[in-house]
């Protein structure tokens, strides 16, 4: 009974994954299909779910509820440093006129936390709340170069050797560089964000299409990333520390 209930509540999120993903209202039968379960049992879940909110039935066909904007807003001001790097997205946008993005770092797996559109018109794929590559994308790999022993182990795949090379260089210029490894026809400068303690939190990165980025500005858009970076990391930083000396003057 109890394996049954944990499979029920794995159905349940890789239904409203699928919803998260297509962001459009879907019917029984392409949920079903895309999820590989007999309809009956999506429509059951699907009805649970409406219950809670977590799901809205817009005339039989179905796309998310309130429930989870409640809990997306949750997990943005939990991981805590979203609100505090804003400003040096918008900075980073404004210099270079580029895709910028923010990710968190959690046990091994790495998401897109926040995105700036570039004004242009080509704009990339990513979307918020997406898994990002450690391996591909400059940010992923610029924070895998700072993790430490205990760190690594918690990666669920072995470090590609072609990455592991890069890393002295990353750590010595503090970015790295994406190009064209993590989507065809994009380059991209990332760096890592550290809290207080050296420990991995997430990072940050410029994209933009090869003919607008081309490897001269590398150097440069590197050196934007990077000191943005330093900057987010200080501030959650002093901000946690805040917290902690609140918490034990309260106790």
């Amino acid at each position: 009974m109890e394996a049954e209930k944990i499979r029920v509540i794995g159905r349940a999120f890789s239904i409203l994954g699928h919803l998260a993903r297509e962001r459009r209202p879907l019917g029984v039968t392409e949920i079903a299909a895309a999820v590989s379960l007999p309809k009956a049992t999506v429509y059951r879940i699907l009805d649970s779910l409406e219950s809670e909110r977590a799901v809205l039935n817009r005339g039989g066909e179905y796309e998310l509820g309130p429930v989870t904007l409640l809990l997306a807003d949750a997990y943005r001001k939990q991981v805590g440093f979203a609100e505090a790097a804003r400003p040096h997205l918008l900075n980073l946008r404004n210099e270079t006129k580029e895709t910028v993005h923010l990710f968190v770092y959690e046990k091994g797996e790495f998401y897109y936390l926040d995105k700036m559109e570039s004004p242009y018109q080509v704009r990339m794929h990513s979307r918020v709340g997406g898994r990002a590559s450690l391996f591909r994308l400059s940010a992923g790999k610029a924070l895998v170069a700072e993790f430490s022993p205990l760190e690594l182990k918690e990666l669920h795949e072995p470090i590609p050797a072609e990455v592991a090379a890069q890393f002295p260089e990353i750590r010595a210029r503090g970015y790295a560089v994406d190009d064209e490894e993590n989507e065809k026809g994009l380059r991209c400068v990332g760096a890592a964000i550290l809290d207080g303690s050296g420990r991995p939190r997430g990072g940050v990165s410029v994209s933009a299409p090869v003919y607008r980025f081309p490897p001269s500005l590398l150097g440069k858009y590197g050196a934007l990333v990077r000191d943005a970076a330093v900057v987010i990391s200080r501030e959650i930083s002093g901000f946690e520390e805040g917290l902690d000396a609140g918490g034990q003057s309260a106790g």
